[in-house]
């Protein structure tokens, strides 16, 4: 097995040892296995491709920057950071598929726009943010948006498995980051907790494997 399979397969662990620790409520497990989720991702990609990019790098060192400040979840100050991080993370990700996507299908672009102003006016009113929260949560639902339109036509101009995996790794950072807005502004249980981290890891592992390819 070469390293760059052990360091996906490392990923794997810990991903699945976090989802445990929040099911049996192993609070301090769960605090370490969190910060040590990208790690291994963010070496598999350093180290299985040939023509490193700075922008996924960057999006997951992001995205693992978030993932620390959001260990004080219930602080509105790490929640705010946190979703900061995350947000440039996206950008990240959204500039990189911008970079490679060929064609563009331009059905699938309208139809995919006029379908996300419903669906964030319907997600907005369902996670009902406080009132200091409107303008970060609208700038961040829009910008997960165009990272899913992004994808969407990524994939239609590949039209192959790693295409496909990259908008699967965009919609599963949808769902993730809706039910995390979610139950940030109510009681989070444990199905929740782990619903998220589940869909985050698929999201960040289709991507960084999507891309590779």
């Amino acid at each position: 097995m070469t390293y760059t399979k052990i360091f996906l397969a490392l990923f794997m662990l810990v991903s699945l040892i976090h989802a445990i620790a929040i099911f049996f409520r192993k609070e301090q497990l769960r605090r370490i296995t969190k910060i040590f989720i990208i790690p291994p991702l963010l070496a598999y990609y350093l180290t299985g491709t040939d023509a490193i990019s700075i922008l996924p790098a960057l999006a997951l060192l992001l995205g693992w920057t978030g993932d620390i400040l959001l260990l004080k979840l219930n602080d509105r100050l790490f929640f705010k950071l946190g979703l900061g991080a995350f947000l440039l993370g996206h950008i990240a990700y959204i500039i990189t598929f911008v970079t490679v996507t060929g064609s563009i299908h331009f059905p699938a672009l309208i139809i995919s726009a006029i379908i996300a102003v419903p669906y964030g006016i319907a997600a907005f009113r369902l996670i009902h943010p406080e009132k200091e929260l409107i303008i970060p949560v609208i700038v961040y639902m829009a910008i997960l948006e165009t990272m899913n339109i992004i994808g969407l036509q990524l994939f239609l101009s590949r039209m192959d498995l790693y295409g496909f995996l990259i908008f699967a790794g965009c919609l599963c950072f949808m769902v993730s980051d809706a039910i995390l807005a979610y139950f940030t502004f109510r009681t989070l249980p444990r199905y929740g907790a782990i619903l998220i981290m589940v869909f985050y890891a698929l999201a960040q592992a289709g991507i960084i494997i999507g891309l590779m390819g």
